[in-house]
């Protein structure tokens, strides 16, 4: 019994990595770290290890997906995280999702999306296929709570020169939260306090230091 309350307080957390990315690349590895050792919160973090991943396919990503996250296991304790294409392949799940409900789709508990892309600066095939693809982005919101969706994007991304466009349309298309973050890149070190922090903001975990909190 007591096992069971334990697994309904804990906070599952997924990563879809970047356009050929893998579970032990970037900041995947630390982040996993951090929040399973967190004194706060209990969390399990799950490092998606996506199919084919060198050349994402969406028909593939939605998929896996959903063989992963069915769902019957959506819920306020399910969190999901994606990086560059990772992000669009969470909203095109989403939607996916959605569509299987008449109304009132399961409520997961939020999403962040980092350096989250709309369009690239120099799209090839295989990217364009992800960049036309349409996506009900209004069923994709029915599975996010409001102001659950939060966006982190970089101001110098090697990829995206048109940050600010990209911004507008995350806010226009799906009323995210989004921050613009000096000299990130794409977001490819090997820590990142900031995907760390609005994970557990995300998440309601977010402690303030000591010496910031006003009486």
């Amino acid at each position: 019994m007591e096992e069971n309350l334990q697994a309904n307080k804990t906070k599952q957390v997924y990563v879809v990595p970047r356009w050929g990315g893998s579970p032990s690349d970037d900041w995947y590895p630390w982040l996993k770290q951090q929040l399973e050792s967190s004194a706060d919160a209990n969390y399990q973090v799950h490092l998606l290890n996506m199919p084919a991943w060198d050349l994402p396919v969406i028909e593939r990503a939605n998929e896996h997906l959903a063989k992963v996250l069915p769902p019957e296991k959506l819920n306020g304790n399910v969190y999901l995280v994606g990086h560059s294409v990772g992000c669009l392949a969470i909203l095109h799940y989403l939607a996916q999702v959605a569509a299987q409900y008449s109304k009132n789709p399961p409520l997961i508990g939020g999403v962040l999306c980092v350096a989250g892309w709309f369009s690239v600066d120099s799209p090839w095939q295989d990217i364009l296929n992800w960049i036309h693809a349409p996506i009900d982005y209004e069923a994709a919101r029915q599975l996010i709570p409001e102001n659950k969706l939060t966006v982190l994007l970089s101001d110098d991304d090697p990829y995206t020169s048109g940050f600010q466009e990209n911004e507008r349309l995350w806010v226009e298309r799906l009323h995210s939260n989004v921050s613009i973050l000096a000299g990130r890149q794409h977001f490819s070190s090997q820590l990142d306090s900031d995907v760390l922090d609005a994970i557990r903001d995300l998440a309601g975990t977010l402690t303030e230091p000591a010496d910031s909190v006003q009486v």
